[in-house]
């Protein structure tokens, strides 16, 4: 069995910033994505598909870190009006939509992939978001529908040059612009390759920082800014145990 789970908010914004403004924008913006969504599930030959959509509100990460997507771009109020709609034209379509209050899309997202793969299904996230790499395994896989790559482990690996079990300590290091995570101001993704293969882990790097031979502004960078790679940590890492009480049948295609 295979399952496909649809990062709604992603696919959706991305889809309608590309399309001509005009009347029936936010309508021919839903069919596309059905058009989308069905296409994707008939190529990976799909059983089940969940499009995940989230609430706007505050989560835990907001808790922890007020700046938490500081500066995104606020959705267009029409597409945001739209919602609603989306979810009910979707579901018309046979698409499971599902949201979890309290909880970002993405930790639903790893939680559902993470169960499925306990369960033996294969799972397909469809989404730009390179956050979800830390979830790729041999039951977990990642498509940019726009850019047409699919990533599994040894795609994650040639582009990175790290294990997707490495993902979120990259971020750590590096910071996440798109959701401004701070990282460790001076650390690209280069430097925190170069780190991750010689040492593993942050974790590892830390421990080990008295001892390690870096140029002087890297290791005062890690020396003064290690707490900022830790909250970077906790923040990136996506929560894959939460209750969602989902039932497979209702996601069957």
């Amino acid at each position: 069995m295979h399952l496909l789970i649809i990062d709604a908010m992603n696919l959706i914004r991305r889809m309608y910033a590309a399309m001509p403004d005009h009347d029936n924008k936010e309508e021919a913006c839903l069919n596309r994505c059905i058009n989308t969504i069905a296409d994707n599930a008939k190529r990976l030959d799909a059983t089940h598909c969940a499009i995940i959509f989230e609430r706007k509100e505050p989560t835990w990460r907001h808790a922890i870190w007020p700046d938490y997507k500081l500066g995104r771009c606020p959705m267009p109020e029409a597409l945001e009006k739209y919602l609603d709609q989306f979810k009910r034209g979707l579901e018309t379509a046979g698409f499971y939509c599902f949201e979890l209050q309290n909880w970002e899309a993405d930790d639903v997202i790893a939680s559902l992939a993470e169960k499925a793969a306990y369960n033996g299904l294969v799972s397909t996230i469809i989404s730009t978001d390179k956050g979800f790499f830390q979830l790729v395994n041999s039951r977990i896989q990642v498509l940019n529908h726009f850019d047409r790559q699919l990533f599994n482990e040894e795609e994650v690996r040639a582009r990175y040059s790290i294990e997707a079990t490495q993902i979120v300590d990259l971020l750590a290091l590096t910071g996440d612009t798109t959701n401004y995570l701070p990282g460790i101001k001076g650390i690209g993704i280069k430097t925190a390759t170069d780190l991750l293969t010689q040492h593993k882990d942050l974790d590892s790097i830390l421990i080990q920082l008295p001892n390690l031979k870096l140029k002087p502004k890297l290791k005062e960078a890690l020396e003064t800014q290690w707490r900022s790679a830790l909250l970077t940590r906790k923040l990136a890492r996506l929560v894959i145990d939460l209750p969602l009480g989902i039932n497979l049948n209702d996601m069957r295609l």
